[in-house]
């Protein structure tokens, strides 16, 4: 048995099918099950019920090697990676995620570790908190921003400083509006949200004050995709309330922010990594910067 062998394993349990796995480890049909039969004759137990036409299960026997199997593959990874590492130059990949509200917080530390270790590459993911625990957990990604802590014992998080919202106006609109705005006022102006997959976040934050204060607010457009929306602000389609640190660098000579007195909407932001497994070092260098 070696490690070639448990990656194979790993991969028929994960796609259920002999062809598809065979396809992704870029290999024969035929290889791949004298592979797998091998491995079941050395253990001396089935792996999988073949009885099923249209996809592999795992047997109980199936089920605790794969637990084992993920295991060694990983610590295995772990020792390659921490071996490579101790080169004094930091290369490799940088795997991070963020929430759609923490975007640009992100890009700006991953912009920072680019500029000081040139060689590296990087996978970037924007998604639902709960969904960048998976990615985590799953060593998808190395460290993600976010806005929602979710309890893990494999995971650690740092929290950041609070970070307040603004009315965010494009500056070629004409809106007239000062440096600083009422709740009151907000509702004349057409506005812009920001409205994740799963609803929460800053919309549910911004909605819940205007019913509070009895505000009918004038939504003309509710987006799904933080880019666009940005887009759509800048280009005058209407205004928006977003974190402050949302609105990217290159954007900020094109719109206006404008503070919210005793401003509601405020987002306290932080950092996670596993805590389960060598961390490597462009993911520890970015962990830094916070």
């Amino acid at each position: 048995m070696d490690i070639r062998q448990l990656r194979y394993f790993i991969t028929i349990a994960q796609e259920q099918k002999i062809t598809s796995a065979a396809k992704k480890l870029h290999m024969a049909q035929p290889p791949l099950s004298r592979q797998l039969k091998q491995l079941e004759d050395e253990l001396g137990v089935v792996l999988f019920d073949r009885n099923k036409k249209k996809q592999m299960t795992l047997t109980y026997e199936g089920t605790v090697f794969l637990k084992r199997a993920k295991e060694i593959l990983h610590r295995f990874e772990d020792a390659v990676i921490e071996v490579q590492e101790l080169k004094d130059e930091v290369a490799g990949t940088l795997a991070v995620g963020s929430t759609i509200y923490c975007a640009a917080l992100m890009l700006e530390k991953v912009t920072q570790i680019k500029e000081s270790y040139p060689h590296l590459t990087f996978h970037i993911w924007e998604n639902e908190p709960a969904t960048l625990l998976e990615l985590l957990e799953s060593r998808q990604i190395d460290a993600a921003v976010t806005t929602t802590m979710i309890k893990s014992h494999t995971v650690q998080f740092k929290q950041l400083d609070d970070i307040p919202c603004v009315l965010v106006l494009s500056k070629e609109a004409g809106y007239p509006c000062g440096d600083t705005i009422k709740m009151e006022d907000i509702p004349s102006f057409p506005l812009i949200l920001l409205r994740p997959v799963n609803g929460k976040g800053v919309y549910n934050q911004v909605m819940n004050e205007f019913h509070r204060l009895k505000l009918e607010p004038r939504i003309v457009c509710e987006c799904h995709d933080s880019a666009t929306l940005l887009s759509l602000v800048s280009s005058g389609f209407g205004a928006s309330i977003l974190p402050v640190t949302m609105i990217p660098v290159h954007m900020r000579n094109h719109v206006h922010t404008v503070k919210i007195e005793n401003n509601p909407f405020i987002m306290t932001p932080a950092v996670m990594w596993r805590t389960d497994s060598y961390l490597p070092k462009p993911a520890q260098q970015f962990l830094d910067l916070f």
